[in-house]
């Protein structure tokens, strides 16, 4: 059951990328394929092209009017990074000003956590303006326009650590997983007799990761993974924090983070144009999260290449096709120590290699529990 994810709209662009209109002839065809690469992007096709990767298949590729930079997926992984780490001027101005008119109960860290974003959707809400839990500039600005304090009967919300990702065990989301079941029972049982997985972790992990195939990702997987690369280049995240105004010794660790991240995009292109190849797909029909996690079971594409496997015979393995995904997420589950008989420790620390997040294992096992009730129960037909 192929995943029509064009028609669905699980990559933004499909629809609006206008084609390169012509190419021209014999040698010219080179001349004219490199001066429409973007700039950015070429010392990431001049690297590719010195591991090996065909020169010809690459510039056709990043020529593409679809191939076009953003510097937003590292600038967002290094904002996230740089304030847990260190907390962010930008957010402590807000909360500050925030707490000043009574908003904010503090503390003012830096860190953009719950009580901070109720803080602003309150504000936000109370001026008239569309609830968004961000700090900007923007905000701060309309902070210092209108200064409204709080209602002296403000009550503020208690924030416990979660423990689970409630809306995957919403009614709705469980009902979504109970019907892949019962569609797929066949898929599943063969997956379970040669990987030794039990259905409802499949189920319950693949609801957690893409609520059972319906959601694949907005983004393209190949473009974002190539702009990682590309913006290990401090320059090209500069602008991210132009009000933070680093001290030399925070600026020297946003370089370095900004490298180790850029390097390791660069494995995951790699294998994702591998993948690509050997799938016979074009690369840029791939959607994939904002990191490059592509298919129903959301492999990185390095796992992709190690561990995708044919699952309904066709000769192919193709992560955006049930049977196929299941059967390779039974793969990569076994490859990371799932033997039965398993204790629930055991699962827990499968899992947890699999996302290291508690919150996502205690997901996956509670959906699991339900699942597997509701089997025992007939509630799947």
């Amino acid at each position: 059951m192929r995943k029509n994810w064009l028609r669905a709209g699980a990559v933004r662009w499909i629809g609006c990328a206008v084609a390169v209109a012509a190419l021209a002839v014999g040698i010219g065809a080179a001349v004219l394929a490199a001066s429409t690469v973007d700039p950015a992007f070429e010392p990431v096709v001049r690297r590719l092209v010195a591991d090996g990767f065909s020169e010809a298949k690459l510039r056709r590729l990043f020529s593409r009017a679809e191939m076009v930079f953003s510097s937003r997926a590292m600038a967002d992984k290094l904002t996230a990074l740089y304030m847990r780490k260190y907390g962010l001027k930008l957010v402590a101005d807000t909360q500050a000003r925030l707490a000043g008119l009574g908003w904010y109960p503090g503390p003012v860290d830096g860190r953009l956590d719950r009580m901070t974003k109720w803080s602003i959707k309150a504000y936000q809400t109370a001026v008239g303006l569309a609830p968004r839990p961000e700090a900007s500039q923007a905000l701060l600005d309309e902070l210092a326009r209108t200064p409204r304090p709080a209602p002296a009967d403000l009550v503020f919300p208690e924030f416990k650590t979660e423990e689970v990702h409630d809306v995957v065990l919403s009614p709705e989301r469980l009902a979504e997983a109970r019907d892949f079941y019962a569609a797929n029972r066949k898929a599943l049982a063969r997956v379970r007799e040669r990987y030794g997985v039990p259905e409802e972790y499949l189920v319950a992990l693949l609801a957690v990761e893409t609520r059972v195939g319906r959601y694949l990702g907005d983004e393209v997987a190949v473009i974002n993974l190539s702009s990682l690369v590309a913006a290990e280049d401090p320059a090209r995240v500069a602008q991210a924090f132009a009000y933070e105004g680093p001290a030399p010794d925070r600026q020297a660790w946003l370089d370095r983070k900004a490298l180790e991240k850029g390097e390791w995009a660069y494995g995951e292109l790699k294998a994702l144009l591998k993948y690509a190849d050997a799938q016979n797909m074009d690369p840029l029909s791939i959607p994939g999260s904002v990191y490059g996690a592509i298919g129903i079971c959301q492999f990185m594409p390095s796992n992709a290449v190690k561990y995708a496997v044919d699952g309904n015979g066709d000769g192919k393995a193709d992560l955006f096709e049930t049977e196929d995904a299941l059967a390779s997420l039974g793969n990569i589950l076994r490859a990371m120590g799932w033997k039965p008989p398993m204790t629930e420790e055991a699962m827990r620390k499968v899992f947890y290699g699999y996302n290291h997040s508690q919150v996502y294992v205690n997901t996956i096992m509670g959906a699991a529990a339900r699942l597997r009730d509701d089997a025992a129960s007939g509630k799947i037909k």
